[in-house]
């Protein structure tokens, strides 16, 4: 059976909605809605993200001063070259996201059974029923659709799905995403298959360009990831290499579940950790300096910080490896498509917020040339210095002297 006779896919609808804050200009919204859609519309798994690696390429190719290089891991290294001879002393400025999404690696057949691996954090108890559209590795084209009847654990202690109702034609490598809209807005929610993360690499790409054409003078780096999904894999290639990685100060991007202290709708978060650590607080500071800026900028421009400890993510592991990192995320809902009802069903976000996002990266990216330690928290310490350091000089002689006094009659 050919990809023509199979279910029809999920429709999308890539559209900016009328609501916004105004952050961006017409021209903005509309190069990020282009981004978006560019990765949203194509297919992504663990160890699958060759259309992603392919759509960054066409990207860098289309924009003059963004050179485009690969690891040996395929991890992407994008950079804007920035237009002045004179760069700033110390870490350039990094942005990174991954190009995964939790998804399906064809296993076979055995016994007239079909079988696939899952790759990424799902809950077993979300898979019976659920429905998953596979993809030819070398075209991206649909080429089967099945259904997951059951679950069980192989050695590796991997899940392995096992199908029903299987339509199309199997082939060699085929990865298997659920088979959810690529990507609807309705007002302005944003429903997709994929927002985490293929939102932060959009962003990605929306800055360097907003920076490329503006002519931004610094230098500012772009990294895009492989299989973060299964355990930070392609992030841990990179550094365990070690060669680029030592110039860097990263900004982590990533889609995080909401919180109580992080809503849908509220703006992009600040993210100050997850659930394994907290994150560099020179980046953090100059992040919140920036949102404060963009504030009196724009009125109706929001955002929120908080612990977004709802999993772990890259800029843990670049600290771990002595790279400076920080985080700004989106609050998602249906965190890698788990519905509260035990459903799988589309993630989303609010188109706002991204909007959001990407002002305050570019934000980022032009403050950064003052370095991230002329913070206003740095400024009111030395101030506060100023003021009271006497007091504390006279004190430590007393205290000093009270201990002197206190030994000598000890004796």
């Amino acid at each position: 059976m050919s990809a023509k006779a199979l279910p029809p896919a999920p429709s999308a609808r890539f559209r900016l909605p009328a609501r916004h804050r105004g952050v961006l200009t017409e021209d903005q919204r509309e190069l990020v809605r282009a981004h978006v859609e560019l990765l949203a519309s194509r297919p992504t798994a663990p160890y699958a993200e060759d259309a992603m690696v392919l759509a960054a390429h066409e990207f860098a190719k289309s924009v003059p001063g963004i050179s485009i290089s690969a690891d040996r891991y395929q991890n992407l290294i994008l950079k804007w070259k920035g237009s002045s001879r004179n760069g700033r002393a110390g870490r350039t400025l990094a942005f990174s996201a991954h190009l995964d999404h939790p998804g399906f690696l064809w296993r076979g057949t055995r016994g007239g059974v079909k079988t696939a691996t899952f790759h990424g954090g799902v809950p077993e108890r979300w898979f019976p029923g659920a429905l998953v559209r596979f993809f030819d590795p070398k075209t991206f084209e649909e080429c089967a659709t099945a259904r997951v009847k059951k679950t069980a654990r192989d050695r590796e202690k991997k899940i392995v799905a096992e199908l029903t109702g299987f339509q199309g034609r199997a082939r060699r490598g085929m990865f298997g995403m659920w088979d959810l809209t690529p990507g609807t807005v309705s007002g302005t929610r944003y429903r997709a298959r994929v927002c985490d993360d293929l939102l932060g690499a959009s962003a990605l790409l929306s800055t360097l360009e907003l920076l490329a054409r503006e002519r931004h003078p610094e230098p500012v780096v772009g990294i895009l990831t492989r299989a973060e999904e299964t355990g930070f894999i392609g992030c841990q290639g990179l550094l365990r290499s070690g060669r680029r990685a030592r110039d860097w100060a990263v900004i982590g991007l990533e889609c995080s579940p909401k919180r109580a202290t992080a809503r849908v709708g509220e703006g992009p978060v600040i993210r100050v950790g997850d659930a394994g650590s907290v994150f560099e607080p020179e980046i953090t500071h100059l992040l919140q300096e920036v949102a404060a800026d963009l504030r009196r900028e724009h009125a109706d421009f929001v955002h929120q910080r908080a612990l977004m400890d709802g999993g772990r993510c890259e800029s843990s592991a670049y600290n771990l490896w002595g790279v400076p990192a920080g985080g700004l995320c989106l609050a998602l809902g249906n965190y890698h498509n788990c519905a509260p009802n035990g459903s799988i069903a589309p993630e989303y976000v609010d188109w706002n917020d991204h909007e959001g996002l990407v002002a305050l990266m570019v934000a980022a990216a032009r403050r950064w040339r003052r370095g991230p330690a002329d913070g206003k928290m740095r400024r009111g310490l030395d101030r506060i210095w100023r003021a009271e350091r006497e007091r504390l000089v006279d004190s430590a002689r007393r205290i000093a002297g009270g201990s002197t006094r206190r030994q000598a009659k000890s004796r």
